[in-house]
């Protein structure tokens, strides 16, 4: 039997040893993945990144609602008394003064020329104090500003979204219908009014609905959800925040199952999916609020 040659005896001991460490470099993969991702019983959430704490540690809804105390910092003069048919609360930052403006020189205006609208924006407080006078003066000018007294960030827009039930049902209980909607949004308020008139009734929902959301798992993700804050695998059916419309007796319902309701920082998830299936109220979809194409699963249907 002939003897390999000296060449090719290297050769098999190099082969083995590349063998080697692809091996050991496999090892490490499923030893560096079982430490950071399997410590823990299965069904068991992973806890949280540091940066995201906040997320399981905000849980406590009436913490930051304060539903016994009145909470506002500037408030509309008169703003809903004598009859209200309609009152659009439009979610505002601090710093879209021109936003604001845009609205009041366009659609805002059609509210006049209806019977009982109103249209008011919902604000936040910052932490620049040159804004929060920018604010306060332009709430002397117009008349129109809602602010609520916590910080106005994204991830606090769904405290935004409960304070605005809790001023409904504080100082607007007298409104029929209450409309949700964001400054980059154009409503037209004459197609809303003609609408309501024939579709209008007792624990109305109304937007676009949107069905088979899932959460993200991505931690980089601004959609981001951890297990331990939401374990279910869908989504319940929810309205596009972008603009709902609900009854008086929606709101006043919602209202209370959202102090009940631990915080979810995806509001119109929050409002419209979970506090709204805990109440047993049923979203409604309609065409008139679909803004942009979706993909086939998140059509409004």
């Amino acid at each position: 039997m002939r003897k390999p040659k000296r060449d090719e005896t290297e050769k098999t001991i190099e082969d083995c040893r590349t063998v080697g460490r692809i091996c050991l470099m496999l090892v490490s993969v499923f030893v560096i993945w079982g430490l950071v991702y399997m410590p823990y019983r299965p069904g068991t959430p992973m806890p949280l990144p540091e940066h995201l704490s906040w997320m399981e540690a905000q849980r406590d809804m009436r913490r930051y609602i304060l539903p016994e105390n009145g909470s506002q910092a500037l408030m509309p003069r008169n703003a809903c008394n004598g009859s209200v048919f309609v009152v659009v609360l439009v979610c505002s930052s601090v710093p879209n003064f021109d936003a604001r403006q845009a609205i009041r020189d366009t659609w805002a205006q059609d509210a006049a020329k209806l019977n009982n609208m109103r249209v008011f924006f919902l604000l936040g407080k910052s932490s620049n104090e040159s804004l929060n006078n920018a604010v306060y003066n332009e709430s002397q000018k117009f008349s129109d500003i809602i602010q609520e007294d916590f910080l106005d960030t994204y991830n606090n827009l769904t405290l935004k979204s409960v304070m605005l039930l809790k001023w409904v049902n504080q100082n607007c209980a007298n409104a029929q219908y209450i409309m949700k909607t964001d400054d980059d949004m154009f409503v037209h308020l004459p197609n809303l009014f003609r609408l309501l008139k024939v579709k209008g009734r007792k624990w109305l929902l109304l937007g676009c609905l949107i069905r088979g959301a899932v959460p993200v798992k991505d931690w980089n993700s601004k959609w981001y959800v951890p297990e331990v804050v939401y374990p279910g695998r869908v989504y319940p059916p929810y309205l596009s925040g972008t603009g709902y419309v609900m009854s008086r007796e929606s709101a006043s319902v919602l209202y209370r199952t959202a102090l009940n309701t631990a915080f979810f920082y995806l509001e119109d998830i929050f409002i419209t999916g979970i506090c709204a299936s805990r109440a047993g109220l049923k979203a409604v979809n309609n065409e008139g609020f679909k803004f942009y194409k979706r993909k086939k699963q998140y059509l409004c249907v």
